[in-house]
Order: structure tokens, then sequence, then C-alpha cells
């Protein structure tokens, strides 16, 4: 039942593909007053938005190769 909306394991992938681009789009204002802590939500927010590019670009090279 490959790409049948209805199947589990195609809304959890569905599911985790948003969840993805709700990180890369997420924009973070510093709350914190320090630069040391500023600097390190910096590079932990673009961490986490590198991550979710590169699962999403991951998901879609395994969707493409089944076809």
């Amino acid at each position: 039942m490959r790409n049948n909306p209805d199947d589990l394991a195609n809304q959890l992938i569905e599911k985790v593909k948003d969840y993805l681009k709700k990180e890369v789009d997420n924009t973070f204002e510093h709350s914190t007053v320090g630069q040391e802590d500023a600097l390190f939500s910096d590079y932990y927010m673009n961490g986490r938005k590198e991550l979710s590019e590169s699962l999403l670009n991951q998901i879609k090279k395994w969707e493409n190769y089944d076809e």
C-alpha cells in the first residue's frame, strides 16, 4: 500500500516531514543577556536547522529511490 495516505506509516512520515519543516522555518530571538549564551543559542539553533534540512533531503532521496 505504498503512497496510500491512509497507511499509518505514510501518516507518520508526513508528520515527521511537517515537524522538520517547522524546525527549518523556526526563528529564534535571543532572550539571554550574556554574549556567550547568545552565541551558544545561535550554534544550537543553526545545528537544529541544518539537521532538519539534511533529514528532509534524505527522506526525499529515499522516496525518489523507491519510485
